[in-house]
C-alpha cells in the first residue's frame, strides 16, 4: 500500500507543477505567438504536451483506483473524485478550447483554456495536498 501511496504522491505532485507551470508561462505565451504561428503552436503544444502528460496522468489514475480498492477510505475516495473532475474539466472545457486555437488563435477560447486550467490547477492542487495527507496517515 505504501508504494502506491508514493506513486500516487509522486505523479500527482509532477502534475501540479505542470499544469501550474502551463498556468503561469506556458498559456499566457500562446497568446503573443501572432496570427502566423499561433495554429502552429497550438499543434505542436497538444503533441509535446500529449506526450509528456499522458503517462504521468495514466498513472495517477491507476494508483488511484488501486488506493480505493485496496484501502477504500473517505481520502481515497476523495482523491479519485478530485481526479475525475479534473479529467471532466479535461475532456469539457479545456480539449474542446484547444481544439479551436488549433484552427486559429481566439481570444474567446484562449480565455476558456486558462479559466479552465486555473480550475484544474486549483484541483489538483488540493489532491497533491490530500497524497500529501494520505502519505502521513
Amino acid at each position: 500500500m505504501t508504494s502506491l501511496l508514493l506513486l500516487n504522491l509522486t505523479a500527482t505532485w509532477i502534475m501540479v507543477g505542470i499544469i501550474w507551470m502551463v498556468q503561469h508561462v506556458h498559456y499566457p505565451l500562446m497568446a503573443h505567438t501572432g496570427p502566423v504561428h499561433s495554429a502552429p503552436y497550438q499543434r505542436l503544444h497538444v503533441r509535446k504536451m500529449a506526450t509528456l502528460v499522458i503517462p504521468i496522468m495514466l498513472t495517477e489514475g491507476a494508483a488511484a483506483v488501486a488506493i480505493c480498492l485496496s484501502s477504500p477510505t473517505p481520502a481515497a475516495w476523495l482523491s479519485l473524485l478530485l481526479l475525475s473532475l479534473i479529467w471532466l474539466i479535461t475532456g469539457l472545457m479545456s480539449v474542446p478550447a484547444h481544439d479551436k486555437l488549433v484552427n486559429h488563435f481566439s481570444h474567446s477560447a484562449h480565455q476558456a483554456l486558462m479559466r479552465s486550467n486555473l480550475l484544474r490547477s486549483l484541483l489538483w492542487s488540493l489532491r497533491g495536498l490530500l497524497a500529501v495527507h494520505m502519505v502521513l496517515h
